[in-house]
């Protein structure tokens, strides 16, 4: 195939797309499709970009409760994505092709895990769930892709499988992919969680690229960025509530119980970053006498720095470092939602045990806002090209 770019031939390798691009793409046109989706965090960042959300697939039916809250407009499909087709997903999209769609993916990944051991995590099924986001990429064709995982996927026992991935995709004509594994604190999440992120497009003549950064550590040098988000601007203006307490005007400002002796343990916890190695011998748990690490369970945030990865244990004191900076109780939920940068109107259904992980499990929302804003900025590319060169992108 032969493209005409301001006045370069470029030759393009690429098998045939099946669709041509021959006009300008506009960004509300654009529909999203969400794999895998979760509470709907890659797509309310998606959203808050001006794409439109229209259909997802979520197995855990108290996940999807709160998709479908929180994107009425969409079709939310409540089964294994193994009985999913990609015409299913493009017929209630109101689409016949890809050309206008934004597929979103991200894959279990606990299998890839580095919290887990080799063998559970070579033994995992899930692992192969990958799988089936490659064949609804056949099957849709979308224009973009963005897929979000742990970074064992990219490196360790997990890359096979993730050069695969690539192979495949390549060969079904995303010629034009970035890879990378960033720190979500870089992108104005007030917390620290390194996520891999694969992105792509059958468009010729484009390049993608990941993000650009939007923050830096502050203790950098020299500083071009504005420093991380912090805990205390996340969550320093919400109401105190002590440990099994609530706010009476926020459901979601409520925290876990804590036993007589959790607490004793937090009171002895210093405040603001403090952990559980200050405790005196009386409130170490028997199972730590014997090892070294693990210093952030029980441990507290530090107000001045982006919290720890909120995970589906993030409510929890004993789940990892998630204790108030100077409240003696674990982060409430409305703290993690803050913390992974869900907006206060989003709603969430199940139990407390059961938000928190749909809390932990999601995507950032302002994570993927950055993404959306940087495939806007290669639809502009794009739209440059076809307007000025006439060019016509499509199979041959």
């Amino acid at each position: 195939m032969l493209l005409h770019y301001k006045n370069v031939v470029i030759i393009e390798l690429v098998p045939s797309l099946d669709i041509c691009y021959t006009e300008p793409m506009i960004v509300g046109n654009f529909n999203i499709i969400d794999l895998f989706s979760g509470a709907g965090g890659s797509a309310l960042g998606f959203r808050k970009a001006g794409f439109s959300i229209k259909a997802a697939v979520e197995i855990n039916s108290l996940a999807a409760e709160t998709f479908k809250a929180n994107f009425p407009e969409a079709t939310v499909f409540t089964k294994d994505i193994r009985e999913i087709k990609g015409k299913d997903l493009l017929g209630v999209s109101g689409l016949k092709n890809g050309k206008e769609v934004i597929l979103l993916a991200c894959p279990p990944c606990q299998g890839f895990s580095s919290a887990r051991r080799v063998s559970q995590r070579l033994n995992d099924p899930r692992n192969m769930l990958i799988r089936e986001f490659l064949r609804l990429v056949g099957e849709i064709k979308p224009s973009f892709f963005v897929m979000e995982n742990v970074p064992g996927l990219a490196r360790g026992i997990g890359k096979p499988l993730f050069d695969e991935t690539l192979e495949e995709l390549r060969r079904l004509g995303y010629l034009n992919i970035a890879h990378g594994i960033v720190d979500v604190a870089d992108y104005g999440v007030p917390q620290h969680r390194k996520r891999l992120l694969l992105i792509g497009t059958r468009l010729p003549g484009l390049t993608i690229t990941l993000p650009k950064p939007t923050n830096q550590d502050p203790d950098h040098l020299p500083s071009y960025l504005p420093p991380w988000k912090t805990v205390k601007e996340a969550i320093g203006d919400l109401k105190p509530v002590k440990a099994g307490g609530m706010d009476g005007n926020d459901k979601m400002h409520v925290a876990a119980n804590l036993s007589e002796l959790n607490m004793t343990r937090m009171r002895a916890t210093p405040k603001n970053g403090g952990s559980r190695t200050a405790w005196p011998e009386d409130l170490v748990l028997e199972c730590h006498k014997k090892v070294t690490g693990y210093k952030d369970i029980y441990g507290r945030m530090k107000w001045n720095a982006p919290s720890p990865a909120i995970t589906g244990g993030c409510a929890m004191i004993s789940k990892g470092r998630y204790g108030h900076p100077d409240q003696n109780r674990a982060i409430t939920l409305r703290e993690a939602a803050r913390l992974q940068t869900f907006t206060d109107e989003f709603l969430f259904f199940g139990t407390f045990g059961e938000i928190a992980k749909q809390i932990g499990n999601a995507v950032p929302s302002l994570l993927t806002t950055r993404i959306a804003n940087m495939i806007k900025r290669v639809m502009k590319t794009y739209n440059g090209t076809v307007s000025k060169e006439g060019s016509v992108l499509c199979g041959s």
